[in-house]
């Protein structure tokens, strides 16, 4: 019986703002708010049919922002790996990497850190432990392979070029690989003793999916599919592409493929995936893989490091000198950040680097799963101040993997949205280092930057860009808790919520009211949820107008809090002037207005 499957490899890149764990809005993506959910509507949801039919792997940050944003599609996906694993005794779903780096480029630590994390993050959610594994790119390495093969991976996929020798049959020596597909799994076998399955897809067919008119309609992929299927005896046809290419970057992908796949099905074909086909398999011939190649870059990973001509998008002319340093930057900083991670770590954690491969947990089940980890990780009971510092330093350790995300480099500028992200992430590691150690890591970062030039003259180089299009995003729980205050003074109720990872409860809050003028003020508890760390704040919030706003906060003079709130009540009934006055001589002069709101809505 011919068999067959397609696999899809859904993804976008960690897009939140890591200071207020949301999204921001994106007005690219108009008129959706962000890429995520126009992704989301235009191919996660139009696929969920199709789940169950086909391979995929989908990217675990991409999954934890679907849990909360578009939560029917996530439970379908999850729906889709269940129904296979009851059809074919195998799941559809593969893991990947967690926020996808080049892991050949990647320390021998951080692969595993980006392994163990995959693996977790899958069995959390899909409930069972996964057999293969999607590689960022494709780009591998024998010692990406090798990490693999120790968290249990069976299998994964690469492209025929990136297959060096073989041995076709058991009494054959060894030969170059040339076939531009193979049907059956071949078998690597790795310095450490243990092997990987690998499945090398059908280039021809993923680039005529992809890039080619496959998709105008489902006769045309049928034929294509049914041409590639005649020569072939038995094994498994199958292809791999981006799996957004079925219905974002095909507006009708989605549901060509579905028609596709029920056709096939009707003509006797067994849709299938690479788990339960491997069962049906008895010898596997063993190969060689060619080291620190891609899928998407003809110089094997110099597009995540260099300028060597492949890119994205960009304008005749242009250049990707900004590679080099962009990514120097990136490892000077990551470098310092390891240093920290460690000799920070030592004194609050059993073992540092064992708590950070499990951190994984607390990332996917949330910030009430925080103290229960550190419990279990510290090497006694930490003060709160203690877990405060451990837990910053977990979450500097997080951002440290996100400025690797391959994303930034795969694309034609150093100002896109993608290499933006990655400084982003970068500034965050950078402010909680120093909030940690007292070490100041920003200007030597900025300095590398600085070399980084972008081809826009606008942008100048990596350093304005950063300035510009990063330090803006920055936003202090002060910040925070001015949000919360101003907008629950507009809407005339303050209520206890959970707002960009902190928690508001209010203590106590009197509102006055003469003529047009509004007047709130009193105590209001914050809880940093990602660190547990509490506080609390005497505030005011005098709005002369709707749309004109005065809001003042402090976290001092809390023991005569009662006393200095009838001061200001006082101050408001003897007018405005005095208020003011009142106002500045506690919280000083400086206040947040009505602009002071955070758009991410």
């Amino acid at each position: 019986m011919k068999a067959f499957t397609v696999h899809g490899h859904f993804y976008q890149p960690p897009r939140e703002n890591p200071w207020l764990y949301e999204v921001e809005r994106q007005d690219s993506a108009a008129p959706y708010h962000d890429w995520n959910e126009r992704i989301a509507r235009e191919c996660y949801e139009k696929n969920l049919p199709n789940y169950p039919l086909i391979s995929f792997n989908f990217g675990p940050t991409l999954l934890r922002w679907m849990e909360e944003k578009a939560p029917k599609v996530y439970r379908g996906i999850l729906e889709g790996d269940r129904i296979s694993c009851r059809v074919r005794g195998h799941g559809n779903a593969l893991a990947q990497c967690h926020n996808h780096v080049i892991m050949p480029l990647a320390s021998r630590r951080d692969k595993e850190i980006q392994v163990a994390w995959g693996v977790r993050d899958f069995q959390l959610r899909f409930g069972r432990s996964p057999e293969g594994m999607w590689l960022p790119e494709m780009a591998v390495d024998l010692k990406t392979l090798e990490v693999l093969a120790e968290y249990g991976i069976k299998f994964t996929l690469l492209a025929p070029h990136q297959i060096r020798m073989w041995r076709p049959s058991r009494k054959a020596p060894w030969e170059p690989f040339s076939e531009v597909f193979y049907p059956f799994p071949l078998r690597q076998i790795l310095p450490n003793g243990r092997h990987l399955y690998i499945f090398v897809y059908h280039r021809e067919m993923g680039e005529a999916v992809s890039f080619g008119r496959a998709l105008e309609d489902p006769q045309a992929l049928l034929e294509l599919i049914e041409k590639r299927f005649s020569p072939m005896k038995d094994g498994l046809l199958h292809f791999a592409t981006d799996g957004e290419t079925f219905g974002h970057h095909r507006k009708k992908g989605a549901e060509i493929l579905k028609e596709t796949l029920e056709k096939l099905i009707n003509r006797g074909v067994k849709l299938t995936n690479f788990a339960s086909f491997m069962e049906e398999v008895s010898w596997v011939p063993p190969a060689q893989i060619r080291e620190n190649t891609s899928w998407s870059c003809a110089h094997g990973v110099e597009r995540w490091r260099a300028d060597c001509g492949c890119f994205a998008g960009g304008k005749p002319g242009w250049n990707q000198k900004w590679r080099a340093p962009f990514r120097e930057a990136m490892n000077w900083l990551k470098e310092r950040l390891d240093r920290i991670f460690q000799e920070e770590g030592a004194s609050l954690f059993k073992d540092p680097w064992a708590a950070l491969l499990d951190y994984v947990e607390v990332m996917v089940r949330g910030p009430e799963s925080l103290l229960p980890f550190l419990d279990r990780h510290s090497t006694r009971n930490l003060s709160t101040g203690e877990r405060v510092k451990a837990a910053k330093l977990l979450e500097m350790a997080r951002m440290g993997q996100y400025i690797f995300t391959s994303c930034g480099w795969f694309f034609a500028d150093i100002s896109g949205l993608e290499a933006v992200q990655n400084m982003t992430f970068a500034a965050r590691a950078i402010e909680l280092a120093r909030d940690i150690s007292g070490i100041y890591l920003e200007d030597g970062y900025l300095e590398r930057l600085y070399k980084a030039k972008s081809n826009v003259p606008a942008e100048r180089n990596g350093l304005e860009i950063y300035k510009r299009r990063v330090l803006p995003r920055r936003f202090t729980t002060k910040d925070i808790t001015a949000h919360y205050l101003i907008t629950s003074t507009l809407s005339g109720r303050f209520r206890e919520t959970r707002l960009f990872r902190h928690r508001f409860r209010p203590v106590k809050v009197d509102r006055l009211e003469k003529g047009a003028t509004c007047f709130c003020c009193g105590m209001v508890e914050v809880t940093n949820l990602a660190f547990q760390e509490k506080g609390s704040y005497l505030f005011s919030v005098l709005q002369y107008c709707p749309g004109d706003i005065h809001c003042t906060l402090s976290s001092r003079g809390k023991e005569r809090w009662e006393e200095t709130l009838e001061a200001l009540k006082s101050a408001y009934h003897l007018g405005i002037t005095h208020l003011v006055r009142e106002l500045d001589r506690f919280f000083g002069p400086q206040f947040y207005g009505s602009e002071s709101t955070i758009d991410v809505v």
